[in-house]
């Protein structure tokens, strides 16, 4: 069989993703495509704009056949983390062969030679990398700036600056991820790249032909009024604008990161100095930054803001802030290891597909959320974590009425038969 991968997060599903299924199906004839989804926090440090039953039922009405969702503690984290554990969950159903995924230009060498290089780390690089560390820039920036030096002997100095434009390129870097995963564990999976069209990943410009889900989250923000069907219409498919209609109207989103403003406050204000330091990402004293900043703000934005730094950009203290608001310990992240296969939906073709993992992954799946139960040790903290995201997240809810605990486990698997 053939089975497409796809690893998203749908924050919301729209256009573009549509072409992107269409582009899997049209062109490859897959035998099925199967999505490793994020659930309701996502790897930019902030909560999904609605929740992973939604954008579910909205990838599923796109084309996807099957969706996992990939465990909270990895879908929070860094770009190199959320793309290992994504691609090791794909590769554990024991039948996706294919990985596709969008990328602003198609320079297949260039990806594989990047992440060859970041895949065997030779010690030049780990030096230059140290180095640059030592000057105060940020992880990503030590390692762009290093593979340039490493690339300035390789490759002529004109190149160098194209090279350097696809190292700051959203899609690029996650596929260089995807790729160095595939290479370090020597998974039997091809990659599918496809050229992405319409916005970029960050563009907030809403009158592209694709708007990026980043300009869509934007217009969601500032619009609240029976407007808003009308204009998303024109970039997120049909059937995406029912559902979030649905949403909207039932008072379950949209949903941001100051709507946890208050909660975040008052959990680093209690939270004890060495608290801090037992997450993810959290060293060099950063704990001292944060408390401090934490008795002093009065918003959201001021505490990002005073925590910020060169080696510690705006969104990986947004990441550092969800691991804090969802208890996520340094061990289940730096695993980068799915232990479960936790299923968000599936269509009629995805059933069967479902029915064949089950025979062929050491993985165990889980569909109804009590029987998270029965795992051992650290998969059943895994999703003890998953079901605090959810928690969590309804506390955000616009209305009240959306926020009592325990969502996963009333909530069904979404079947589009």
């Amino acid at each position: 069989m053939k089975i497409v991968g796809v690893i998203a997060e749908y924050n919301p599903f729209h256009k573009g993703h549509l072409y992107h299924l269409n582009k899997i199906r049209s062109d490859f004839k897959p035998d099925g495509i199967l999505c490793a989804m994020s659930g309701n926090f996502v790897q930019r440090g902030e909560p999904a704009i609605f929740d992973k039953w939604a954008r579910a039922q909205m990838a599923l009405g796109g084309g996807a056949d099957l969706v996992f969702e990939i465990p909270t503690c990895f879908a929070s984290s860094t770009a190199e983390v959320f793309a290992e554990a994504s691609v090791k969950l794909l590769n554990s159903t024991g039948l996706v062969n294919y990985l596709s995924f969008g990328i602003e230009e198609y320079k297949i060498e260039e990806l594989n030679i990047i992440s060859e290089i970041l895949y065997q780390e030779p010690t030049a690089f780990k030096i230059l990398i140290k180095n640059y560390l030592k000057k105060g820039l940020s992880f990503p920036s030590a390692r762009e700036k290093a593979l340039i030096e490493l690339f300035s002997s390789r490759i002529p100095k004109n190149e160098l600056k194209h090279i350097s434009d696809l190292l700051k390129k959203p899609n690029f870097i996650l596929a260089v991820e995807y790729v160095k995963a595939i290479k370090r564990y020597n998974m039997n999976i091809e990659i599918l790249p496809i050229k992405r069209e319409g916005a970029g990943y960050h563009e907030k410009d809403f009158n592209k032909k694709y708007p990026s889900a980043s300009a869509i989250r934007e217009f969601l923000k500032r619009s609240q009024d029976l407007e808003i069907y009308d204009f998303l219409s024109s970039a997120i498919p049909t059937h995406c604008v029912e559902i979030i209609k649905n949403e909207i109207d039932k008072g379950k989103g949209p949903v941001f990161l100051e709507n946890f403003e208050l909660l975040l406050l008052g959990i680093l204000r209690r939270s004890l100095k060495e608290e801090l330091s037992s997450f993810f990402d959290i060293n060099e004293g950063l704990e001292n930054r944060i408390k401090k900043a934490a008795k002093k703000v009065s918003s959201l934005n001021e505490l990002i803001g005073a925590i910020k730094s060169k080696r510690y950009p705006e969104t990986r203290v947004q990441r550092i802030l969800i691991h804090i608001l969802l208890n996520i310990e340094k061990e289940l992240v730096s695993s980068k290891t799915p232990l479960y296969l936790r299923v968000l939906g599936f269509s009629k073709r995805g059933l069967e597909i479902l029915r064949e993992i089950k025979k062929q992954s050491e993985l165990p799946v889980i569909t109804r959320a009590a029987e998270h139960k029965k795992l051992p040790g650290i998969a059943r903290r895994m999703f003890e974590i998953d079901l605090l995201a959810s928690d969590m997240y309804s506390l955000a809810m616009p209305s009240k009425n959306n926020r009592q605990g325990g969502r996963d486990f009333k909530m069904e698997v979404i079947r589009q038969l």
